[in-house]
């Protein structure tokens, strides 16, 4: 162990020691500072400290390697200021060790805060744990227009402006999108200020970007027939979806989560347990003749043991925006290149119960035919699933003649 001024020169004319010892400079200004020389050569710089003064262990802090960025002088400022920190009663390794746990701590909090992890959070804690069916959607929602646009900043560091901003790029392609949007990344940024992970929501009190417009949509009866033929152009499985939801006037998401095991037998009698309908009733819907061929048709084609319609056999069909724009194309080649007027999935369902008031059919079978049952509860509920079950057969039978008849 030697003094002596460190430096360059210095530094690099300690020879190496023995194997298995090492070998110490100290400088002759600045206490606590040394070199240290390992027998394979290695030289670093470090300090030598004891918090506490006599009676303490005595602590050393490795500053680096001789070398680049380490020179003596470098090497030498970095001491005085760790020194400098001692003087003042502050442990150096403790403080590093301190700072090293903030980092990691803001590292993990910047992972988990990020806006895509964040949403995979809020589905996993919010939509999938209430059971909402409607989580496909919300999951479309967020993967299509928001993860792409909000990235992986952090929740934190979104500003009303920047969603402004998200909002109106969806809007420029749909108003309804748009909505959708706002109203989800809404529910999770009030998710998040419940949750502490945000101090308050930077959309508070932020309105809908577009009206949204009550749709009275339903379809003449030449339309029908456009949507119809065009459904057989389309092929397995949105062409025949679509015509179940036609003949069926039941909700889309509820077709086509179709599943082999709701059907009987024969295909003249549909099941929708009570977890897949919207208002969580258990529907019994008899199938017409022209039904129950399409169902057949789909039987003898069988792409699956479980859903009726799926291109994975492993899940129901999704993917209702591309499919709609293709039967919007061959309505529009097969109609002399004119597309239908703004029209939704949902409006085959407002179709139907119109097109059964025209056919005199009273209002509380085609009520019972579409579902719609929100206040039956409890016990009534599962008499009443076979309600009305021979005026829903009359209802569908005859609504099932009149679209296949019409020209």
């Amino acid at each position: 162990m030697g003094t002596a001024r460190i430096t360059k020169r210095s530094v690099e004319a300690i020879a190496r020691p023995p194997k298995g010892k090492r070998q110490h400079l100290w400088d002759d200004t600045l206490k606590g500072f040394g070199v240290m020389v390992t027998a394979t050569g290695v030289r670093s710089y470090i300090v030598q400290y004891r918090m506490g003064g006599r009676g303490h262990s005595t602590q050393t802090i490795t500053i680096g390697r001789h070398g680049s960025p380490w020179t003596a002088e470098k090497a030498r400022e970095h001491a005085n200021d760790l020194l400098e920190l001692i003087r003042k009663g502050v442990d150096p390794k403790a403080a590093e060790a301190e700072k090293r746990r903030r980092e990691d701590e803001e590292r993990q909090q910047k992972d988990v805060l990020a806006f895509g992890a964040y949403v995979d959070t809020f589905i996993r804690r919010h939509a999938v744990k209430k059971q909402l069916r409607s989580t496909p959607d919300i999951e479309a929602v967020f993967r299509r227009d928001l993860k792409p646009r909000l990235g992986d900043r952090s929740i934190r560091d979104l500003t009303r402006a920047d969603i402004a901003k998200c909002l109106d790029e969806i809007g420029d392609r749909s108003g309804s999108a748009a909505n959708k949007a706002h109203k989800w990344l809404k529910k999770m940024l009030n998710f998040a200020a419940e949750r502490g992970d945000i101090a308050t929501s930077p959309m508070d009190r932020m309105a809908p970007p577009h009206e949204q417009s009550s749709r009275e949509r339903a379809l003449n009866d030449q339309e029908t027939l456009l949507v119809w033929n065009a459904s057989e152009a389309l092929g397995y499985p949105f062409g025949p979806l679509v015509q179940l939801l036609l003949l069926t006037g039941q909700r889309l998401r509820e077709v086509a989560g179709m599943q082999w095991t709701e059907l009987n037998e024969a295909a003249t009698e549909w099941l929708i347990p009570g977890q897949r309908t919207k208002n969580g009733n258990t529907h019994l819907l008899p199938l017409s003749a022209a039904t129950t061929a399409v169902i057949q048709g789909l039987s003898a084609r069988k792409v699956s043991d479980s859903y009726v319609f799926t291109t994975t056999g492993r899940s129901a069909v999704s993917g209702f925006s591309k499919a709609k724009s293709r039967l919007d194309a061959i309505i529009a080649k097969q109609n002399d290149d004119r597309s239908l007027p703004g029209w939704t999935f949902h409006d085959l369902r407002r179709t139907v119960a119109t097109g059964c008031q025209k056919l005199g059919i009273p209002i509380d079978h085609t009520e019972a035919l579409l579902n719609h049952t929100g206040r039956r509860k409890g016990l009534v509920s599962v008499y009443q699933v076979y309600d009305y079950r021979d005026e829903k057969a009359k209802a569908i039978e005859r609504w099932g003649d009149k679209l296949l008849s019409l020209e």
